[in-house]
């Protein structure tokens, strides 16, 4: 078992800063997750670690060693990128023993890594095949096989499943979960995808303007964003957000009343602003009658099956309800809409941080 950690890191291309005082401490067998749009550092943190970016500050530790400016081959670790990159001329069992075959590993145990990591992935029928002769998904599987046959105590994944369809992206998900709950190694899996993060992750690490934003379970996150970046961020559709204005407890929005001292863990000063947030399936939809809630209009409803997506209009400001499949509801309906008090998440409006 292998743990990782970054102590004070930071990351400069000449005079511009990527990466600035990043401290993260992954225990062995942790599956953890870097999330974040593009541009926010994940990707170059992933290369850090694997000692393919050069670190101007801090240290990384792989398994109580400093592994800061040991070379690549040297850190016990295996990484499987975005792109494939499979030797096209070698057959898939080939391209499995190549690594290897360099690292001078006795044939018969070269053949029974190979064997067994075929079988985990379910490529034995493929072993012989060339890489133009296999499916995207079929070449994902051969690329994360080839770095779990190198019995690695660290497995880094830079955006994996970006190139694949849906149905492929949602089908290795499940097989690189089930590969982990097999090996148990640490994991530290790269992704703009929040779906991936959340069903993936041990822990989530959401990253943005070159620094953490939180890091939590998926669960924490999703339930108690640090601040209105991670709230927007994780959630599909985001989280709805208003603006309010304390009063006797209640945030007052637009002229009504918003009650959330229920949500609060000490009550706020009149007058102080704030941002009230609400997700899309705390909302609910009532009759338009006066004192019921806010008034809105539908704009679009969107069936999904066991839901719909209903995106309502209050003057400029959109929001959007996840509403049973037997709503009644129509475009151009004026509605009320009901916030589930308990569920509502509180932030400053100056320092978007989370208040309770």
């Amino acid at each position: 078992m292998t743990g990782v950690q970054l102590r004070n890191l930071a990351i400069r291309y000449g005079s511009v800063e990527v990466l600035k005082g990043i401290n993260l401490e992954i225990p062995a067998s942790e599956f953890i997750v870097l999330l974040g749009p593009s541009g926010c550092g994940k990707s170059t943190l992933l290369n850090a670690i694997a000692g393919l970016q050069d670190v101007a500050e801090g240290q990384i530790l792989i398994g109580e060693q400093d592994m800061t400016d040991v070379e690549p081959k040297n850190r016990g670790i295996a990484m499987v990128f975005q792109s494939y990159a499979l030797y096209p001329r070698m057959s898939v069992r080939g391209n499995l023993s190549f690594g290897l075959k360099v690292a001078k590993v006795a044939k018969p145990e070269i053949e029974k890594r190979v064997a067994h990591v075929a079988k985990m992935l379910q490529i034995e029928p493929l072993l012989d095949r060339k890489p133009a002769e296999l499916s995207g998904g079929q070449r994902q599987r051969v690329a994360i096989g080839r770095a779990v046959v190198r019995d690695a105590g660290v497995f880094l994944f830079d955006e994996p499943l970006s190139n694949l369809d849906a149905q492929l992206r949602s089908d290795l998900r499940v097989e690189i979960k089930r590969l982990h709950q097999r090996l148990r190694s640490t994991m530290i899996y790269v992704t703009h995808d929040q779906i991936e993060a959340m069903t993936l992750a041990d822990r989530i690490v959401v990253m943005k303007d070159r620094i953490i934003q939180q890091q939590g379970t998926p669960d924490e996150i999703y339930n108690r964003p640090a601040n209105t970046f991670v709230a927007r961020f994780v959630g599909s559709p985001a989280m709805n957000f208003l603006d309010g204005t304390i009063s006797g407890g209640d945030a007052i929005v637009d002229g009504q009343a918003v009650p959330i001292a229920a949500g609060l863990s000490a009550p706020l000063a009149d007058g102080r602003k704030v941002i009230v947030g609400v997700r899309p399936e705390d909302v609910t939809i009532h009759a338009d009658a006066p004192g019921s809630g806010l008034a809105a209009d539908i704009d679009v409803v969107e069936p999904m099956g066991p839901e719909k997506l209903v995106w309502c209009k209050r003057g400029e400001i959109g929001l959007s309800v996840k509403a049973p499949s037997s709503a009644t509801v129509r475009s151009g309906d004026r509605v009320r809409l009901g916030f589930a008090e308990q569920k509502l998440h509180i932030f400053d409006t100056e320092t978007g941080k989370r208040i309770q």
